[in-house]
């Protein structure tokens, strides 16, 4: 006759084959709960990393494009028939200033220390470009005088009396703010600063950018139509005049292009470069290009003196 405890027993127990079954079944959701978890993880990365991207990349072309529509804005201070209007743009001797100089390869020396270099260089690099402005008639408290691309003051030059614009104010506040891309000490990519003249370090907008270049519409003296679309230098080669030349623009195609931080894509990326050409990315880092034409509004008026 059968012991009752040890039937109980037995049917309490697993055999050996059931607690394989188990562990197998065990093991496999564990490997699927952590497959899930590894996936979504990359995934949000992916997303994250992407956002980032179009975030920085937005706000840059933003403050650019911001800059530029400003360029060579000056309060009008006299209108003669026939004549090109008089505003207070002006430098410190009451000549015309110049609201946009681009170079196609950048500045000489933007950053590092003894002293810096801001006209163009000749040996390969990203495209650059310094735009000028009459600040507005608030100026920062602090400083008393109207702030540059990084909210730093401004000096205010002196009106020299005999000027129309001196009936206006007898000081004018020019900003002049450079944008270049350019690779910081220790660092192995390059980022887009921007140095007011209000400041005297040139401040990182965003960081990893592959390429910017600039595109310029020109229009013939005395129209406000582009007729030409050139880069920095051959706008620079117009003539002679380098104020007439760079006056001649009318619109900027800006393009901008920014690497991932970290390589996460899944595989080769393609992408359509600043120039247009098509290509694939093999380093598994993210892309994204941003571009923009930006209308120069203070031009049309300098561009409607006679020929």
């Amino acid at each position: 006759m059968l012991n009752p405890a040890s039937i109980c027993n037995r049917q309490a127990g697993l055999s050996m084959v059931e607690l394989l079954v188990a562990l197998a079944i065990a093991s496999g959701l564990l490997l699927l709960c952590t497959s899930l978890y590894l996936g979504s993880k990359a995934s949000f990365r992916l997303n994250e990393d992407k956002r980032r991207l179009h975030q920085d990349g937005n706000y840059a072309m933003v403050l650019m494009e911001r800059d530029l529509r400003q360029a060579g804005f000056g309060n009008l201070a006299s209108a003669a028939p026939g004549a090109a209007p008089i505003t207070d743009f002006i430098l410190a001797d009451g000549a015309p200033a110049q609201g946009l100089r681009g170079c196609e390869h950048g500045f000489v020396k933007p950053l590092g220390p003894g002293g810096k270099d801001f006209s163009c260089s000749t040996a390969p690099g990203m495209a650059a470009f310094e735009v000028r402005y009459r600040t507005d008639d608030y100026p920062d408290p602090a400083s008393g005088a109207g702030v540059d691309c990084h909210g730093a003051g401004v000096a205010s030059n002196a009106v020299p009396p005999g000027h129309p614009a001196y009936m206006l104010a007898p000081s004018v506040t020019i900003a002049s703010n450079h944008y270049f891309a350019a690779v910081h000490a220790g660092s192995g990519a390059s980022s887009l600063y921007c140095q007011g003249n209000g400041s005297n370090n040139a401040q990182p907008i965003v960081n990893n950018v592959e390429d910017m270049r600039l595109t310029y519409g020109v229009a013939a003296v005395g129209d406000t139509t582009p007729r030409q679309f050139l880069n920095a230098t051959q706008v620079t080669a117009l003539s002679d005049d380098q104020l007439q030349n760079w006056e001649r623009v009318v619109s900027v195609s800006l393009c901008l292009q920014l690497h991932g931080e970290i390589q996460l894509a899944t595989g080769p990326q393609r992408y359509v470069d600043c120039s247009g050409t098509a290509r694939l990315a093999g380093d598994r880092r993210l892309r994204a290009v941003f571009k923009r034409v930006v209308t120069l509004r203070n031009r049309a008026a300098a561009s409607l003196a006679p020929p």
